[in-house]
């Protein structure tokens, strides 16, 4: 059966959505090759059409998920940004990491992988720290503004009562509206 021109990176791209929601859920390291097909609803065999390692995987999964979360922030009016901070802080988001942000649930696994994962991240997060300085009065309130979003919502996670972790979540966002212009 002959596929279309385009298959293979439609298919790559189902894959990288999988495998960014399992690993934002269950942990990268922790999902087997297998499991990533599964969730994409492919078979183990088809993995190395895409890919030539799970390394590589973890990779490309890195630049499409932390692409999004620059994505959620970027060329925001002011009141945009904010409502992006508001999602970002949001009971739904902490609930959801499955299609979240990648920060707060890789962010462990990255620093303890290889040197190109590392840079993928690196570049992420300064484009996303370089889109915080247009919002806040100067550069070194950016870092303590995203450091602040997503160090919330690894702690909101770990949370078990509802209303400790709402309170974290409305606490920050009060700090993160202070700090935004």
């Amino acid at each position: 059966m002959r596929y279309s021109a385009d298959h293979k990176e439609r298919t790559r791209a189902k894959l990288l959505s999988a495998a960014g929601s399992m690993a934002k859920t269950n942990g990268f390291g922790t999902t087997g090759v297998d499991g990533f097909m599964a969730a994409a609803g492919l078979t183990g065999g088809a993995f190395y059409a895409h890919f030539r390692s799970k390394a590589e995987l973890l990779t490309a999964t890195l630049a499409h998920e932390l692409g999004r979360s620059h994505s959620a922030f970027a060329d925001k009016s002011e009141a945009e940004f904010m409502q992006a901070i508001a999602f970002y802080l949001s009971a739904q988001h902490v609930e959801h990491p499955e299609a979240g942000c990648v920060l707060p649930s890789l962010t462990p696994e990255i620093a303890r992988s290889g040197t190109a994962n590392r840079q993928v991240f690196e570049e992420t997060i300064l484009k996303i720290r370089d889109i915080a300085k247009l919002h806040v009065a100067d550069e070194a309130t950016a870092w303590p503004l995203v450091c602040q979003l997503v160090g919330a919502v690894m702690i909101a996670r770990a949370m078990e009562s509802d209303a400790s972790r709402q309170s974290l979540l409305s606490d920050v966002l009060k700090q993160c509206k202070k700090l935004v212009r």
